[in-house]
């Protein structure tokens, strides 16, 4: 679906075939989309998006080819993150294909409404995005026929306009109107090239055969972007454009957004090698890497982040989008039931051997002949005169308006959405909707004033009326404060605002001391800040040379400051001497992540001779030099050494092959 094509500022519902078309989301130069609805009995209701060729590309064999192809294809994958198919016809000169709704925007309209306001994308929802796309392109690129053989899947078409992303954090891969796979009909001709420009591989610009890593370069560049907030690619036209993409020429994100570590531009970078077999062999590699990165974090918790961040980011369109969507439904619904009314009340068609009438069976076998006086000759051919010329008359007539059916619905009942930042508990008028959630509904609300009540651990409590008006929906997110304590200070009896700092360090394990007194070990997250002061804190770890800096609070109650500090190894005998000088103390400390190289094994991690976990083991602290890296696995005869060099202040890879 392409989100370029704006739609019209009013739409009428209409019927389609055995579909209420609803609101038109998009319509371009070559198809419109709707949302549309099917009704059937004891009330049910489908909500889905139709696809529908426009008319006049009716004939044009080509076109009409490559729709199916996305139909067939498209019908044939049953994954989270691609847009499911549903149906796929033609009505009257109009081909369609009906599809899942996806409520929310592409990634083309998030950096466009990012960009309005002057802000990027968060990195942590850049990589969530990216790496739910490389699960839906795995599985496209490896589905394969009920026989088992690979269907050959290629989207060929990666760009932001075919990624979706739900106002529940869900990202959906759109279109695989020009995919490329063996069950395809339709052909491309040599020297015409498929898919937009800007988002295609090096090969796939030189009109070369394409590949998964095609699909996976283009993903590269939807990733560059949204960690960028620039056009990887975008020249004044689509020759240097193309010229551009061949050439690779590209700097690392880092160089556009000086905030992204070393680690993701490594990661980016391999994703747009020049040359394919040194991208990631498949985009599960990818997916993989991108799942390492945001270790400690989660798919599953990112998701529920991305839920609100969307909420507040497209307030007022979700609003106008769901207004549509009711005061369509209501002229569908009318529609739907006219119809069925319609049908209730058609007679039904005569029996054989009903169309005469008569007084026997015999009569009717054998009825008299019948004769017809002259001026009834005269008055039945004035009578097909005179129905011939208002016949005539009608067909020249200009045709009549669209009629416009109002239908007047007098809902009952409210409805009510409530989204907060934490996990909460949520009270109606004293009732619980909701305990340990984040976003609660609920419906069927009686009209009027009402006591609203949300309440979460470590929070201000939060308490507003609110009115339900009968046939709306009300969409209330909340932030809720965190609790400032107030006390008297010892020094002069004034109330304090409290924040809370959070002391880190690496290695872990130190332990915090706040202007002489010891709090805890890091990680600490210490409460009783005072808001605005300054205070001296020291770090202390066995092995490591003491840190001392001074940490300001924030300035505002209930807000939070984390500080982290790299701490120095000490070498032997670095003791201040007699003399009073202090021996030079050793480089800092770097990183190890161990891995496999097969994502589906494991294997124990040992490092000089000491067990320190299992595979994948990310970022673990290990002294500057050399040090033996083991990994063993005895039921898959796993047993691995190799040395590496560690260096202060940075983190050393080992991936670990199985042949």
């Amino acid at each position: 679906m392409d989100s370029q094509a704006q739609p019209p500022p009013t739409f009428q519902p209409e019927l389609f075939g055995k579909y209420f078309l609803i609101d038109r989301v998009a319509t371009g130069g070559m198809a419109e989309i709707f949302k549309a609805k099917t009704y059937s009995t004891a009330g049910f209701e489908k909500l889905q998006v139709i696809k529908r060729i426009l008319a006049h590309l009716s004939d044009n064999e080509d076109f009409v080819s490559m729709f199916i192809d996305e139909a067939k294809i498209s019908v044939s994958l049953q994954h989270a993150n691609l847009v499911q198919i549903y149906d796929f016809g033609k009505i009257r000169d109009n081909y369609y294909i009906a599809m899942e709704l996806v409520e929310g925007k592409d990634v083309k309209q998030i950096l466009r409404k990012l960009a309005q306001k002057r802000k990027l994308l968060p990195e942590e929802f850049a990589i969530f995005i990216a790496h739910e796309v490389c699960k839906g392109l795995d599985y496209a690129h490896k589905k394969t026929n009920l026989q088992g053989e690979p269907l050959g899947i290629i989207h060929r078409d990666m760009s932001p306009s075919n990624v979706l992303v739900s106002y529940s954090g869900e990202v959906k891969i759109a279109d695989f109107g020009i995919a490329k796979a063996e069950m395809s009909t339709y052909n491309t001709k040599d020297g015409v090239l498929k898919g937009k420009f800007e988002y295609m591989s090096p090969e796939q610009a030189r009109g070369e055969d394409v590949t998964q890593q095609s699909d996976i370069f283009s993903v590269g560049i939807i990733l560059y972007e949204m960690l960028t907030g620039r056009r990887l690619f975008k020249t004044e036209n689509e020759i240097k454009t193309l010229e551009k993409i061949k050439a690779v020429s590209i700097r690392p994100p880092s160089s556009m957004n000086p905030n992204i570590p070393q680690r993701l531009d490594e990661l980016v970078m391999k994703a747009l090698s020049k040359d394919c077999t040194s991208r990631y062999a498949d985009a599960r590699e990818l997916q993989q890497d991108l799942l390492e990165y945001m270790y400690p974090s989660t798919p599953t918790a990112i998701q529920r982040s991305l839920a609100l961040f969307m909420d507040q980011l497209f307030a007022d369109d979700i609003l106008g989008e769901r207004g549509r969507l009711e005061e369509g439904s209501k002229i569908t619904k009318a529609l739907y039931l006219q119809q069925q009314e319609r049908e209730a009340t058609r007679p039904p068609p005569p029996a054989p051997g009903e169309w005469e009438e008569g007084p026997s069976s015999s009569a009717s076998l054998n009825p008299p002949p019948r004769r017809w006086p002259l001026f009834a000759m005269t008055a039945l051919s004035l009578a097909l005169f005179m129905g011939l010329g208002f016949a005539i008359w009608k067909l020249m007539q200009p045709p009549p308006e669209p009629q416009v059916i109002e239908v007047k619905v007098s809902p009952t009942t409210g409805a009510l959405v409530l989204r907060t930042q934490v996990p909460a508990r949520f009270f109606y008028d004293g009732e619980l909707l909701g305990e340990g959630k984040t976003v609660v509904e609920r419906g069927d609300l009686k009209p009027g004033e009402h006591k609203l009540r949300v309440e979460a651990d470590g929070h201000e409590p939060y308490e507003e009326p609110v009115t339900v008006a009968a046939g709306e929906k009300l969409i209330i997110p909340i932030k809720l404060t965190p609790v400032a304590a107030v006390t008297p200070d010892k020094d002069d009896n004034t109330p304090r605002a409290y924040a809370s700092i959070v002391f880190e360090s690496d290695p872990k394990g130190a332990t915090v001391s706040v202007d002489g007194r010891e709090l805890g070990q890091t990680p600490y997250t210490w409460e009783k800040a005072v808001v605005g002061r300054d205070y001296r804190v020291r770090l202390r770890l066995n092995g490591y040379d003491d840190s001392s800096f001074s940490a300001e609070a924030p300035d505002q109650a209930g807000e939070s400051r984390i500080f982290t500090r790299k701490l120095s190894v000490k070498t032997a005998g670095n003791n201040p001497p007699a003399g009073g000088t202090t021996a030079p103390t050793a480089a800092a400390p770097g990183k190890v992540s161990v891995s496999l190289a097969a994502s589906n094994r494991w294997g124990e991690v040992y490092i000089d001779g000491k067990k320190v976990g299992t595979t994948p083991l990310f970022n673990y602290s290990l002294p500057a030099g050399p040090h033996k890296i083991e990994v063993k696995n005895a039921e898959i005869g796993l047993d691995k050494s190799e040395t590496v060099t560690i260096v202060g202040n940075e983190t050393k890879r080992v991936i670990i092959t199985l042949d």
